[in-house]
C-alpha cells in the first residue's frame, strides 16, 4: 500500500519556497489582472507541493501581487513591464489594451545649477537646471515618482509647459532636441516618508530606483531622470546581448 501510494505521487524537483516563488513572480509579470490562481494547477506547472504553493501564494498576497477571498479564490492584481532597452514617452510605454501610464507634475522650478547635476550634463557657464517631479499613474494607481534635472537657458525655462509631459517628451517637442542614446542605471531602495506618502505605500516598503541619462544624438547630456518604482507593482526588462 505504501509503496503504490508513493509510486503514484508526482515527484516535485523542485520544492524550494524560494525558488517557486521567483518563478511564481516573474509569471506574475505578464499575467492580466484578476486571473485566477488554481494551486492544484501551480503545484503541476511549478514541481512543488501543495504546502509550498500556498505559502508563497500568502507572501504573494502580502506583498499586495495577489489577492485571496473566500469564494473568490487567489487573484493576480496586475504588475507593469517596464521595458528600459527602449526610450519612449511614458503614453508610449504600454500599449492597449493595457491602460496607458501618464504623469502627474507636482513641482517645477530651476534650481540653479547645482554642481553635481552640473558635472553629469557636463552644462557650461550660462546654463540651468530645470527641475521637474512627477507621479507615475497606470490604470488609476501611483506606481512611482520621477524626477527630471534638464539642463535649459534662462530663456527656456520660462516658456517650458511641463503639465503631463515626461523628460523625453519636453525634450523632443519643446526644446527641439533628438534624443540619441541613454545611460540607464538600476538599484532597489525601500521607501522614505516622503515617498511613501506620495504613492501611497508603507515606509520602508521595497522600491526600484532607476536612473536615466539622456544624450542628445552628439553624445552630449541632456537631462538626468531619477526614478523610485513601486516593487510590488513594476518590474522592468531589457534585451542583453553577449559580445566576443
Amino acid at each position: 500500500m505504501l509503496y503504490q501510494r508513493q509510486r503514484h505521487s508526482p515527484d516535485r524537483l523542485n520544492n524550494s519556497q524560494r525558488r517557486t516563488y521567483d518563478l511564481l513572480r516573474s509569471t506574475l509579470m505578464t499575467t492580466s489582472r484578476n486571473v485566477l490562481l488554481v494551486e492544484r494547477e501551480l503545484t503541476e506547472a511549478l514541481s512543488a507541493s501543495r504546502s509550498t504553493v500556498r505559502a508563497v501564494l500568502q507572501q504573494l498576497a502580502r506583498e499586495g501581487l495577489v489577492t485571496r477571498e473566500p469564494k473568490n479564490g487567489t487573484r493576480a492584481t496586475g504588475s507593469l513591464l517596464l521595458p528600459i532597452d527602449e526610450l519612449d514617452t511614458m503614453a508610449q510605454l504600454v500599449r492597449a489594451p493595457t491602460p496607458p501610464l501618464r504623469t502627474q507634475t507636482i513641482e517645477c522650478r530651476p534650481v540653479g545649477c547645482p554642481p553635481v547635476v552640473r558635472d553629469r550634463l557636463r552644462l557650461t557657464a550660462g546654463w540651468n537646471v530645470l527641475m521637474v517631479e512627477s507621479l507615475m499613474v497606470h490604470d488609476g494607481l501611483t506606481i512611482g515618482v520621477a524626477v527630471g534635472y534638464i539642463g535649459v537657458s534662462e530663456s527656456q525655462a520660462r516658456c517650458i509647459d511641463v503639465e503631463g509631459q515626461d523628460v523625453i517628451s519636453i525634450l523632443e517637442r519643446q526644446l527641439g532636441i533628438r534624443i540619441g542614446p541613454s545611460r540607464t542605471t538600476v538599484g532597489a531602495v525601500t521607501a522614505d516618508e516622503e515617498t511613501a506618502d506620495l504613492i501611497g505605500v508603507d515606509v520602508g516598503a521595497p522600491l526600484i530606483w532607476l536612473e536615466d541619462v539622456l544624450e542628445d544624438q552628439d553624445g552630449q547630456p541632456r537631462a538626468l531622470s531619477q526614478f523610485r518604482l513601486r516593487g510590488d507593482r513594476v518590474a522592468v526588462s531589457a534585451k542583453a546581448r553577449r559580445t566576443t
